[in-house]
């Protein structure tokens, strides 16, 4: 009878209800406060529930290549047809007007730039995606914990890319490297900020 006893109050006391989201991965979450290890346990690596032993997302939650590649010529088009669209109206008006041309001229600079710059800086930060990623079931997310990135390691992200274009075959490097990069599939502008792509 008491081994029976001992056999419960064992079994409620090692029971734990599984995590909704194991490693931080996915959609964003409520941050949860892990509680302090008992004494002589040495806290769990990473942040990660039940003592993932290292840091970052398990191979299963990664994006895939072809999917980036494919968010990233969304994301493409996206940007680039409303500027198109501005552009022809701004030969429009230059054509008819050179004084209302200069004003056009200096908004289609002022939307190139924001456009280029912010978009995905601000995207990623405030809802860990931009509309391509997002269409595409993506995510990109910090190493350490899954959360999104701050604006400013999302926006050197994005301005990385932009330095690299200078480095001969600087460019191609930094999109192929997530093609052999182990074990996160990081490209260079992910490795700078400690960033990874996964799935949402």
């Amino acid at each position: 009878m008491i081994d029976a006893v001992s056999y419960w109050i064992c079994r409620v006391s090692n029971y734990q209800q599984p995590p909704q989201n194991p490693y931080g991965y996915g959609p964003p979450q409520p941050p949860q406060y892990p509680q302090a290890p008992p004494p002589g346990m040495p806290p769990m690596g990473g942040g990660y529930p039940m003592g993932h032993p290292t840091q970052g997302p398990p191979e299963q939650a990664l994006a895939s290549q072809g999917t980036r590649l494919g968010a990233r010529l969304l994301d493409g088009l996206i940007i680039m047809v409303p500027l198109i669209v501005v552009g022809v109206i701004n030969g429009m008006v230059a054509s008819s007007n050179k004084s209302a041309g200069i004003v056009t001229a200096i908004v289609f600079f002022v939307a190139l730039i924001a456009a280029l710059v912010f978009y995905e800086p601000y995207m990623n930060s405030q809802y860990g995606a931009t509309f391509g990623k997002r269409i595409c079931g993506l995510r990109v997310a910090r190493l350490s914990d899954g959360q999104n990135l701050s604006f400013g390691a999302a926006l050197g992200r994005v301005l990385i890319t932009y330095v690299l274009i200078f480095v001969p075959l600087g460019n191609l490097l930094n999109v192929l490297w997530c093609t052999w990069d182990k074990p996160y599939r990081q490209c260079l502008h992910d490795k700078v900020v400690s960033s990874v792509v996964v799935k949402a």
